[in-house]
């Protein structure tokens, strides 16, 4: 069952991988994949987990990386602030969507029960408001906290990275602002009135119903996005 799902997903990823990439070699010390893009007009360019300095040559048309020498004086902040700061968006944000996925299924089942003259247990109906409320905090302090991810993680790249023009970094860049974006218009929409009324409810009407179906994609976009920052940062702390 597994397999089914992850081929078709690591396909999908590969082609992304290669649109967003373009041509890539790996680092011959630590592995990790770079793209031909990343060189300078010289074909050198600095390994951003390692520090060495590689010249990418081309035999009978294969990449052959050579190492050149190592980035020794490489800026080194005595705190991470990048890394720490990443794990509050990422772990809010999930637990803001299965509490409006959790009211959306409510209402839709309460909906249901009430034109069939049944209604929910009323404990579990109780809790809904303060379900809503938890949602509304947790995504609100997670798009608040990655401002701050995002400002971190741009200083790293200027300060440790020297502003070089990495393809990974390029991509979480703008998938950071991305997500930025995104997460503003899921909290509008979560927070307007227009998908849960004050009793935190799903208004179930068409624009209600539309505009949950607008909220939920916005959702899970970003959650697809948190998944590729999350993966290419690993690789850059990490390594492969």
């Amino acid at each position: 069952m597994v397999d089914v799902i992850w081929k078709p997903a690591n396909v999908l990823i590969n082609n992304l991988k290669r649109k967003f990439y373009g041509k890539t070699f790996f680092c011959p010390v630590c592995h990790l994949e770079l793209s031909f893009h990343d060189a300078d007009k010289d074909g050198l360019l600095v390994c951003p987990l390692c520090g060495i300095v590689i010249e990418i040559t081309s035999v009978f048309g294969h990449p052959l990386p050579v190492v050149h020498d190592v980035e020794i004086k490489r800026y080194q902040p005595k705190m991470r602030i990048h890394p720490l700061s990443t794990h509050l968006p990422i772990g809010l944000y999930p637990f803001a969507l299965l509490g409006t996925l959790f009211i959306f299924f409510i209402s839709i089942i309460q909906y249901i029960y009430l034109k069939n003259g049944f209604t929910l247990d009323e404990t579990i109906l109780l809790y809904v408001p303060s379900i809503k409320k938890m949602a509304d905090i947790f995504l609100f302090v997670s798009i608040i906290f990655s401002t701050i991810t995002f400002a971190s993680g741009y200083y790293d790249w200027y300060m440790r990275y020297e502003k070089r023009k990495y393809r990974m970094i390029t991509v979480k860049i703008c998938f950071s602002l991305l997500f930025l974006v995104l997460g503003i218009l899921s909290l509008f929409l979560q927070t307007s009135g227009l998908i849960f009324g004050e009793n935190g409810f799903l208004i179930i009407n068409t624009a209600g119903i539309l505009l949950s179906c607008l909220y939920f994609l916005l959702m899970f976009t970003n959650m697809c996005i948190i998944a590729t920052l999350g993966h290419i940062g690993g690789l850059l702390v990490f390594g492969k």
